[in-house]
């Protein structure tokens, strides 16, 4: 009779201890605690269950409400104009892809994708098509440019210089957005369709005409700097300038081609003064290039998330 009795006391102080505990309300749960501080961007409490166990801490911005003992009950209503939440809402959606939108008018159409690796570290590959019947250009002379096509890749990894800081400097901003330095190496080919030489037999005559095919390749690597923002949540912006070097090979369809004196080109499309490969414009005779860039992307959606929430941090 004494046990049931004393039992029936340990529960009625349990039940009347859990009466008088403060709450915490987040997104997924309620936790019955005692809270010891609320500042402006942090609670610190006890579990109800063990007043005298180790205080925890809890974003702020992570709790819906809370309510005291005594009843008090205050709504903690997100400021949607507020740095803290500025990016909140995507701060997992982690990958992009984005395009050069003004590719088409520079006779090629770009590709990038963009994947946060860690923070502060992204990967960044860029794919270009290249086709001069896109836009088709005339030199001074009425010339047609001789028909090329080919294909470039970039494939790079981003440093961000430092992310800009959200909260009270605890938080960074969003992986994606921020200054960045860009390590990425670039190979390009190109193949010229039908290039026309003339070779004469004195500065008034010419002896005959010949054509060939020309592949060329070029390929080396790049240290960038660039800037990338976040429009609306959903879309991102970035501009990046950079220089490197890259080497250079060639080869003709028509050996012959190669061996002639006194060419005349429509368009110079001699080797030596090859210098846009798209990706990259490569100064013919020592090989230092430079890029240039504005993309426009879309922040792809996080997919469904797996596994458990993560506790709060204990001091």
């Amino acid at each position: 009779m004494k046990k049931l009795v004393f039992t029936l006391f340990l529960a009625v102080c349990s039940l009347i201890s859990f009466s008088q505990s403060d709450t915490l309300y987040t997104a997924k749960k309620k936790i019955p605690c005692k809270i010891y501080e609320i500042n402006e961007f942090e609670i610190k409490y006890r579990m109800a269950s063990a007043l005298d166990g180790p205080v925890y801490v809890i974003d702020k911005s992570t709790v819906k409400k809370y309510t005291l003992s005594n009843g008090f009950t205050e709504m903690l209503m997100r400021d949607e104009m507020s740095l803290e939440h500025e990016h909140g809402d995507i701060m997992n959606n982690r990958q992009v892809i984005k395009i050069h939108p003004f590719s088409f008018a520079f006779n090629h159409a770009s590709v990038s994708y963009e994947k946060v690796i860690k923070v502060g570290m992204n990967m960044d590959v860029e794919v270009g098509y290249i086709n001069s019947s896109i836009n088709d250009q005339y030199n001074l002379n009425g010339y047609s440019r001789v028909f090329h096509s080919g294909a470039y890749i970039k494939p790079g990894v981003k440093f961000f210089l430092g992310q800009d800081f959200s909260i009270k400097g605890l938080k960074y901003a969003h992986p994606l957005k921020g200054r960045y330095i860009k390590l990425d190496v670039a190979a390009s080919y190109i193949n010229y369709q039908n290039l026309e030489a003339v070779e004469w037999t004195n500065w008034s005559t010419p002896s005959r005409t010949v054509t060939s095919n020309m592949n060329a390749f070029s390929y080396g690597a790049f240290v960038n700097y660039g800037r990338q923002f976040i429009l609306g949540n959903i879309l991102t912006m970035d501009y990046y300038v950079g220089v490197g070097f890259t080497g250079l090979s060639y080869s003709y369809s028509n050996p012959e081609f190669s061996n002639l004196n006194n060419l005349y080109y429509y368009r110079d499309y001699a080797p030596a003064n090859l210098f846009n490969f798209y990706g990259f414009y490569r100064t013919p005779s020592f090989g230092i290039s430079f890029t240039a860039g504005f993309r426009i992307g879309y922040i792809l959606p996080e997919g469904k998330q797996k596994g458990k929430q993560k506790t709060p941090a204990i001091n």
